[in-house]
């Protein structure tokens, strides 16, 4: 499986979610999340001849996350879209690096089942470091996109800062 990744920070090159947590005393923190993506050649899965993805946007605003312990949602926030000729039951798949990391101290981190995602066709679930197939597609030449909900907990007491964690999308 040959990858190739999209740059969307500066200190981060495969960055999907970034939030901010915030004190008791302070109102929120504002969130972004980033995304990636991962394109395969036909050399390494017969069925297919080639495929490419992408996903947007590539930079998205969370907004204001306080540590509360209550879930936020962003329906369809992220458009997964793969590109592919000569495709036989290929699968997307998504999975993520590992919890997310406060940027300042990395010592601090937010839990990554509490970093959750949805498709129309997947009930809400937890990201984890594993691929989980979002999406399956077929065909000669074509397109096919999946949309995904995003929803993020941060937990009382969380420490402020920026956190992030690294989320690959995958076709095989």
């Amino acid at each position: 499986m040959r990858k190739a990744l999209i740059p969307v920070m500066v200190l981060f090159l495969l960055v999907m979610g970034v939030f901010t947590a915030a004190a008791v005393n302070e109102t929120g923190n504002n969130s972004s999340v980033n995304n990636t993506s991962t394109p395969r050649g036909g050399v390494v899965q017969p069925l297919s001849l080639w495929s490419s993805v992408t996903v947007e946007p590539s930079t998205i605003s969370l907004g204001t996350v306080p540590p509360d312990g209550i879930e936020r949602s962003y329906p369809d926030a992220v458009t997964a879209t793969v590109n592919y000729i000569i495709a036989g039951g290929d699968t997307l798949s998504v999975r993520a690096s590992g919890n997310l990391v406060n940027t300042a101290n990395s010592s601090l981190t937010i839990p990554l089942s509490n970093f959750k995602f949805s498709t129309p066709s997947l009930s809400k679930r937890p990201f984890t470091t594993s691929n989980q197939v979002i999406m399956t597609y077929s065909g000669f030449i074509g397109s096919s996109s999946v949309p995904l909900s995003l929803y993020i907990t941060v937990p009382t007491y969380t420490d402020p800062g920026t956190y992030s964690t690294t989320l690959i999308y995958t076709s095989t």
